[in-house]
């Protein structure tokens, strides 16, 4: 594991500037997006909620392959299990679901197709 006090800033999400509250993006499975606050599952399974929007947050994770599957859901893609075609939901780590959206299916099987 590497030192995060080593790491870039580009490898951490800013969530709190006043505070310098930083997560490492290795640590963050998927994001949840509920109005205005986003809900971050961690590899350690623990849960954090901090009031801004998941779109806050997408800017600083797209370039680090995160995915926006639905308009709820920012996801890690290094942490994708597997894939429900029946539910079009994901499978995550640590037994987490997310759903997928019609209008971003397609989106997500681009991505697939570049990294198979």
């Amino acid at each position: 594991m590497k030192n995060n006090a080593m790491m870039p800033a580009s490898h951490f999400v800013m969530v709190n500037r006043k505070q310098k509250i930083r997560i490492p993006v290795q640590n963050i499975i998927m994001l949840e997006g509920f109005n205005n606050y986003t809900l971050f599952h961690l590899q350690s399974g623990k849960q954090r909620l901090y009031a801004r929007p998941i779109r806050h947050f997408e800017a600083q994770l797209l370039q680090e392959n995160f995915i926006r599957i639905h308009r709820g859901y920012l996801v890690n893609s290094s942490c994708i299990v597997g894939y429900d075609k029946l539910e079009n939901k994901l499978q995550m780590e640590n037994n987490l679901q997310a759903m997928i959206s019609r209008r971003r299916r397609k989106n997500l099987s681009d991505f697939y197709a570049i990294a198979n």
